[in-house]
């Protein structure tokens, strides 16, 4: 079983960011930490599968960080999108993913 982190980093434009990661080939997400430069920034998050499936969203906007643990197959690119930002920031994060046999 391997574990990896996928680091990202950027700068939100009219409260929006995304950014594609690698093909992945039967992992499970486990994780995902996003977190905007001021603790007072409201935003929302959403993964999108290669098919343009939603496997994950937020159902309320974060504040500050946002933090949530889950266990959901992934195959193909994904994309990780900020939403709603209250203000136009360097959000940073990760998305840990484990890969399986």
């Amino acid at each position: 079983m391997l574990i990896y982190e996928i680091h990202i980093s950027g700068t939100a434009a009219s409260g929006a960011y995304s950014v594609n990661t690698a093909k992945f080939d039967n992992v499970l997400l486990k994780q995902i930490l996003l977190k905007s430069a001021t603790a007072t920034t409201t935003f929302g998050a959403r993964l999108t599968d290669w098919k343009g499936n939603v496997v994950y969203e937020t159902e309320n906007l974060a504040t500050g960080t946002l933090r949530a643990e889950m266990t959901v197959p992934l195959k193909g690119v994904v994309t990780i999108a900020i939403y709603s930002s209250s203000a136009d920031e360097v959000f940073t994060g990760k998305v840990v993913v484990q890969e399986e046999f």
